[in-house]
């Protein structure tokens, strides 16, 4: 089971793909629909990588290995950037607000994990 890392990240959907904040380096990412879908697999149902690529395989028609390859590297960089960590059996699921539309592209795309910069430079920016 994997969580948010604890009050060090905060996650939302929007418009089918992840928005991420890491508030300790004020960094923002984004995940591209497969990588949106994967972590809300991971955080809101708790489903493992081995579940999640059997649900892709079925999809996509790839190979299971393949895809579960893609979801720990995915899992890797997420956990690299502070973002999420393997909770402990007692862990409590922080709430995601959305993803109820998060679905798996029609094409396989890796799961991506793009970061953006840092808030205050989006604040500046005026965007």
């Amino acid at each position: 089971m994997y969580t948010l890392k604890g009050d060090q990240s905060a996650c939302r959907f929007i418009d089918r793909e992840a928005v991420m904040i890491n508030a300790e380096t004020s960094a923002y990412y984004s995940l591209n629909q497969t990588g949106s879908f994967v972590l809300r697999e991971l955080i809101v149902s708790s489903r493992s990588p081995v579940e999640i690529s059997s649900t892709m395989e079925s999809h996509f028609g790839k190979n299971s290995g393949e895809l579960e390859g893609d979801i720990q590297d995915a899992i890797a960089v997420l956990e690299a950037e502070g973002l999420i960590l393997k909770a402990g059996d007692n862990a409590e699921a922080k709430f995601i607000d959305g993803g109820d539309d998060v679905d798996l592209p029609e094409i396989y795309e890796k799961p991506i994990l793009e970061r953006h910069g840092e808030l205050e430079q989006l604040i500046l920016s005026g965007e």
